[in-house]
């Protein structure tokens, strides 16, 4: 488990809130579209809303549910969660009432704060409809919630809610000595988050993460990547997700950074943002850039300000990094390795060669191990390949009322066993393979998607592929590729095939090559393995490898 030495020289969060509110009062926080709120004016709204929680009950330890989109009221509710010592628990706004619902059960929420519409999906009603509206509560059936906070509204008439506005207002009879001394009690080892896993390997887990680790973690992170006060953070992965939420929201705080939001990304909107700005840092998938990429080409837009890109994959294409760096100005690219149940793992440097950068995730944060293990757990040769286990800091407290799935996952000696495999390189970087639950096995073989993937990239005949693997009567599993070529390219599925065959093992070698236009993607960017699983699933058995 983590210790609560975290080396940050604050309590806990809320204390570095208020250090850095009274250091960059006049610096920009966040710009939402047209509206820009200081950092003075967005810790007055979140010591407010502080109050208000306190007079609604909301003591150290309780949840506090957040379950919308990325705006400014997003960012001054977890500010203001995090001053009364309650434990924030971010929620995906693609989740449906009976995802939410259990989450809401098994944590005891008193309070949801939300909104009443997110693209087309109206997310107060859906859960009403599954759970039964109350009549002096907003749930008939998770009596557990106390109240809903419109972040959307004003004012709200609707039984068990309160519009934002009203819901400030509510904690005037709570004074500023009274918020003081609850933060006053606030330190390292309390809870400030519970993130719950996306569920793709089985029930929804939540990853418990204390003031002290996220601290240390984001500010190593920001220290690594020489971020300072004054960047322009264009903020894409949503709040939901512990990448938006901490090294978006509390970084930006701890940095003086200026968060321009975006809830979802849309390239030719990302652009127009960033030329409008002056952005310095972005962050996402290779997809992402590759989009940006082509949306610049297009317009002809010359892009200045870019300084620092985080491209967060096992591997990042040599040719992408040489075009951001060209094309959009990026001084420097990083490659990093996180999860949520690790926080981050490792990063690459300022002095790391491209090709570093390219083909690994740097070397392992300070703080933190890393090792390499096979499967009785013991550690495995450097450069050979086995399970990514780490111990440190960073280490999650566990899994919320899941002492059984905690101790499967953090051994008797402080390791997490990730789900990934990698192997460690002569110089101490990390190189992943792939996680365990997107290896497939075709004739006895263990095949690595995104092994294959980065192959089948330095082709040059393809902007992007993704791998998955389908049932095969006779070899077990095969691969099927989702590729995506060049615009205008005329590149064919039997094109593919013969260079793939030339070029690796045949067993890693795709059955089914499906050329397209587009990847489906996940509310982060990434790409939905999940929804490209089920389509390969027609491929299946079909002709010979």
């Amino acid at each position: 488990m983590a210790s609560s030495d975290t080396l940050t020289g604050h309590r806990s969060i809320a204390h570095l809130l208020r250090d850095r509110a009274i250091d960059h009062a006049d610096r920009i926080a966040v710009r939402e579209g047209d509206r820009e709120t200081s950092v003075r004016d967005l810790h007055d709204a979140a010591r407010r809303m502080a109050r208000a929680l306190i007079a609604g009950g909301i003591e150290p330890g309780d949840f506090v549910v957040c379950w919308a989109p990325n705006i400014t009221r997003w960012v001054i509710a977890a500010h203001a969660a995090w001053m009364a010592g309650a434990v924030l628990m971010p929620l995906s706004t693609r989740l449906k009432a009976r995802e939410v619902g259990p989450l809401l059960e098994a944590t005891g929420a008193k309070l949801l704060v939300t909104v009443g519409e997110c693209a087309g999906t109206r997310l107060i009603d859906i859960v009403k409809a599954a759970y039964g509206a109350g009549t002096d509560r907003p749930f008939e059936r998770l009596p557990a919630v106390r109240r809903i906070v419109r972040l959307d509204e004003d004012s709200s008439s609707a039984p068990g809610e309160v519009g934002f506005a009203d819901f400030l207002a509510s904690g005037e009879g709570v004074s500023d000595a009274d918020l003081d001394a609850v933060i006053a009690g606030i330190d390292g080892d309390m809870l400030a988050e519970v993130m719950f896993t996306s569920g793709s390997t089985g029930a929804p887990k939540g990853v418990q993460l204390s003031h002290g680790q996220l601290m240390r973690a984001y500010r190593d992170w920001a220290d690594v990547a020489a971020l300072r006060a004054g960047d322009v953070y264009l903020v894409i992965p949503p709040f939901s997700h512990g990448f938006g939420l901490n090294a978006g929201i509390l970084a930006s705080a701890e940095r003086g950074m200026t968060m321009v939001l975006m809830d979802i990304f849309d390239p030719a909107r990302a652009l127009d943002l960033i030329l409008r700005h002056g952005i310095t840092v972005a962050s996402g998938p290779p997809n992402l850039y590759l989009a940006l990429l082509d949306q610049r080409a297009r317009t002809g837009a010359e892009v200045t300000t870019m300084r620092v890109c985080f491209i967060g994959a096992a591997s990042v294409p040599m040719e992408l990094l040489r075009r951001v760096r060209v094309e959009l100005g990026v001084r420097r690219a990083i490659n990093a390795y996180g999860l949520i149940e690790g926080c981050v793992v490792s990063m690459t440097r300022a002095d790391d060669p491209e090709d570093v950068v390219s083909t690994t995730t740097g070397r392992p944060m300070d703080g933190v191990e890393v090792r390499i293990v096979d499967d009785e757990n013991r550690p495995v040769p450097q450069g050979q390949t086995g399970e990514i286990v780490m111990r440190g800091y960073n280490v999650m407290q566990g899994y919320w009322g899941e002492p059984e799935l905690t101790a499967a996952a953090i051994d008797a000696d402080g390791w997490l066993h990730s789900g990934d495999i990698g192997l460690l390189e002569e110089h101490g970087c990390i190189r992943i393979v792939d996680r365990k639950k997107d290896m497939f096995t075709c004739g006895g073989f263990n095949v690595y998607p995104a092994e294959v993937e980065n192959l089948l990239l330095s082709s040059g005949l393809m902007s992007a592929v993704s791998v998955v693997g389908v049932a095969d009567r006779r070899l077990g599993e095969v691969g099927v590729a989702f590729v995506i070529p060049h615009p205008g390219s005329d590149v064919t599925a039997e094109a593919l095939t013969a260079w793939a065959r030339e070029n690796m093992a045949n067993y890693k070698v795709p059955r089914t090559f499906v050329l397209g236009t587009e990847l489906p993607l996940n509310a982060n960017g990434k790409v939905a393995k999940d929804v490209l699983r089920t389509s390969a699933r027609q491929y299946s058995d079909a002709g010979q490898a």
